[in-house]
């Protein structure tokens, strides 16, 4: 008659295993004797099993008090056992049934040790910036923009643009007042031609500082002028817009020529050209926080709660992960190039993108680049499928070829290169796609020139947004709180191979292994640990101390 038995009440801890405690059997112990949960304790029973009843020689008043009991057998090598109350029966005065279930987990926690097992998802050990970017099943609902740059390289206040007039001519750079001349094949002294000319004419630049640049727009009319008093109009074989930014100002070369007269010069650049692109910098913050919110989970700033969207402002765009981004602290840098052409051309790429540096080079994620939009040509003796090609130059290709990939994943192709998308659609070819786009270019070489002085202005570029712009995109309030909750719970989606984290958090922590893996390893009795398994297959949040369990408002931080 010495087995013992503990009468608790006001134990947190559930049969459906949902939340447990890392206790030892002396810390469960003294929860159990403890003010706040004893309400009795006798030790003269007979041999107690754990068969599911005890007949309990406490009053049935006390016994309604109780949801747990603890128990010891001499015999069982003073095993302590834990158990829940499922009913309380009076069979009389201190005669009372108590009919329980073993809390498995809490009962052989001290026997069994955890081994590596394939983990779902756990409260991790390192919860820095973009360091856990496993996929999650959650709802992310809509996004909003959560700070806004714009790189407006050459078309700031302080810069300007030029426009460019493409001819074979060259112009007397004259400044004691003769007439200006205008000739084709001559080299004047002083003029520096526009050498190495990929378009096989000559540029001369008209500075343009702002939208009501009154010198810029004289300076044009005035050439302009000239050239038709000439009777040269048709030398004037393109004319386009090009900022600052496309040209090394260091190299240009300042002319002045007169119109027959003194009083009022023209001023125009001319350059030497060259191969190599003007290129610059364009550095953005990662994002590592939100406006109005305090975020306790770290992955709520990866993709896709929390990433930046980059557009050409020309219907191109594209997005970039934070996480993704190496070797440049807490920036996303970008290479940007620009090369002198009809229209411009340029593009921004990201440097050490999805790739470290190189023999400690900056690397560049070429494949990952946004071309610039496009400048406007403006309308003097310009070529229509000139204009039409280069506007299209970005999307051409990609337009043929995965059209074409498109038409392929719907259907079969044949050896004779033709598609076949089923019994209800029609056969495609590859050659035939491709065929047609050609059929386009060959009509657009037949429109006629556009001749004629009024301009063809793009409005990408009076709005001053030919570059890039980058947003900082972000999941919204309503939902990245809902998430960061989620995340708060049930740690993150983890998918490896390893010992799972049972005891890195200050308050919980949460484990989830896959279907068919197994926890641990000990002296547990199989049915017992069956049950343990199953509770950590389902998910189980194991708290370290009793006062807190089901209290998520807590900072539950990585224990150093």
């Amino acid at each position: 008659m010495n087995s013992k038995i503990i009468l608790v009440k006001g134990i947190e801890i559930d049969k459906e295993y949902k939340n447990v405690l890392n206790y030892t059997e002396n810390q469960m112990l003294t929860l159990c004797r403890s003010q706040e949960h004893l309400i009795a304790e006798a030790n003269d029973y007979s041999f107690l099993r754990p068969t599911g009843t005890i007949m309990a020689g406490f009053t049935y008043s006390q016994c309604l008090q109780a949801n747990y009991i603890a128990f010891q057998n001499p015999d069982y090598s003073n095993k302590w056992f834990f158990a829940w109350i499922d009913d309380v029966i009076y069979k009389g005065d201190k005669n009372t049934e108590l009919k329980f279930t073993i809390d498995a987990w809490s009962t052989w926690f001290d026997y069994w040790t955890a081994k590596t097992c394939f983990v779902v998802r756990e409260h991790t050990n390192d919860d820095s910036y973009y360091a856990n970017t496993v996929p999650e099943d959650i709802a992310i609902g809509d996004v909003i923009c959560e700070e806004l740059w714009e790189d407006k390289a050459g078309l700031t206040a302080d810069s300007g643009f030029y426009v460019v007039l493409a001819t074979n001519y060259i112009i007397n750079d004259n400044s004691t007042g003769s007439p200006l001349e205008i000739d084709k094949g001559r080299d004047y002294s002083g003029v520096t031609v526009y050498g190495n000319n990929i378009f096989g004419n000559r540029l001369l630049l008209i500075k343009i500082t702002s939208d009501d640049s009154y010198m810029g727009y004289t300076y044009l009319n005035r050439l302009v002028n000239r050239f038709s008093k000439d009777g040269k109009a048709e030398a004037i074989e393109n004319m386009y817009i090009l900022p600052e930014v496309a040209f090394d100002t260091n190299t240009l070369t300042s002319h002045t020529a007169y119109n027959g007269e003194t009083t009022y010069p023209i001023i125009f650049y001319t350059a030497d050209y060259t191969a190599n692109p003007q290129t610059w910098n364009t550095s953005i913050p990662k994002k590592k926080s939100f406006s109005g919110l305090t975020l306790k989970n770290k992955k709520c700033f990866c993709y896709p709660y929390n990433y930046l969207f980059v557009s050409n402002n020309n219907g191109n765009n594209n997005i970039y992960k934070y996480e993704d981004f190496y070797d440049n602290g807490d920036l996303c840098v970008f290479k940007n190039t620009f090369t002198i052409a009809i229209g411009g051309s340029g593009r921004t790429i990201p440097l050490n993108y999805k790739q470290r540096k190189l023999n400690n080079q900056d690397t560049l994620n070429i494949d990952e680049s946004l071309a610039f939009g496009k400048f406007p040509t403006c309308a003097w003796a310009s070529d229509a499928f000139t204009n039409w090609l280069t506007s299209e130059s970005i999307n051409l290709f990609t337009s043929a070829v995965f059209g074409t990939l498109g038409n392929m994943s719907r259907g079969k192709v044949a050896k004779d290169g033709t598609i076949d998308i089923g019994s209800n659609g029609t056969a495609l070819s590859i050659a035939g796609n491709i065929g047609s786009m050609f059929g386009k270019i060959d009509t657009m070489t037949m429109l006629p020139n556009i001749a004629g002085t009024q301009p063809t202005g793009d409005v990408t570029w009076s709005e001053k947004t030919n570059f890039i712009t980058y947003k900082c995109m972000r999941v919204k309030d309503e939902y990245i709180i809902k998430i960061d909750d989620f995340f708060t719970r049930f740690g993150y989606k983890t998918n490896s191979l390893k010992i799972p984290n049972i005891t890195g958090r200050t308050y919980w922590n949460y484990i989830e292994i896959g279907a068919s893996e197994e926890i641990g390893y000990g002296s547990v009795p199989v049915k017992f640990m069956e049950i343990i398994n199953n509770a950590c297959r389902k998910g189980v949040t194991i708290w370290h101390n009793h006062a807190n369990v089901g209290n998520y408002s807590l900072n539950n931080t990585i224990v150093s």
